[in-house]
């Protein structure tokens, strides 16, 4: 989360972009995040960070996913 006076200068995505290259250097090989539909700038963090919405649903919110191979 970052509060509100930092949001919209692109922290949340250089983390998660910083958190998922993380990641890749470790044994995972997927990366899943809850998006609720309505919440672009959650959705827009998602896609900096390489992952893309899947059709499934979780508490009313979309899948999204990176698959790390």
């Amino acid at each position: 989360m970052v509060g509100i006076p930092w949001q919209r200068r692109g922290i949340a995505s250089e983390a998660a972009r910083s958190l998922v290259a993380w990641l890749r250097e470790h044994p995972v090989h997927t990366v899943v995040a809850h998006v609720h539909p309505e919440h672009g700038a959650s959705a827009a963090v998602a896609t900096a960070a390489g992952l893309a919405p899947t059709d499934r649903w979780h508490d009313g919110e979309v899948g999204w996913q990176l698959t790390i191979r």
